[in-house]
């Protein structure tokens, strides 16, 4: 009587370490398919760009830069484009100074 109860438990205990070793495998392989996902270099550009565009801070400066430069190539080139090219560089270099003038400068933080 007492074998077929330690056969029964053996038995019981098999079965159980069957279904831990099933369900680890599980997540291993889990585990496998998000680490390749994340060292595809597309997943580090997009982190990296998340990372960097995230704070207000800088997204404000990118903002900033962006419309400097679409007034400064308006300036040189779409309103300037009639005239003659000594005007136009006269023309374009006063522009541009007034719009440096102009144009909120970054504060240095300490």
């Amino acid at each position: 009587m007492k074998t077929v109860n330690k056969m029964d438990f053996l038995i019981q205990r098999i079965i159980a370490l069957e279904n831990k070793q099933t369900s680890e495998m599980h997540l291993i392989k889990k585990q496998f398919h998000e680490t390749v996902e994340q060292l595809n270099p597309l997943y580090f550009i997009k982190n990296t760009f998340k990372g960097f565009i995230g704070s207000s801070e800088v997204r404000s400066d990118l903002l900033h830069k962006a419309v400097d430069l679409a007034t400064h190539f308006i300036a040189k080139n779409g309103l300037l484009g009639v005239f003659e090219k000594p005007i136009k560089n006269i023309l374009g270099n006063t522009l541009l100074f007034i719009l440096k003038k102009i144009s909120p400068k970054k504060r240095l933080q300490p």
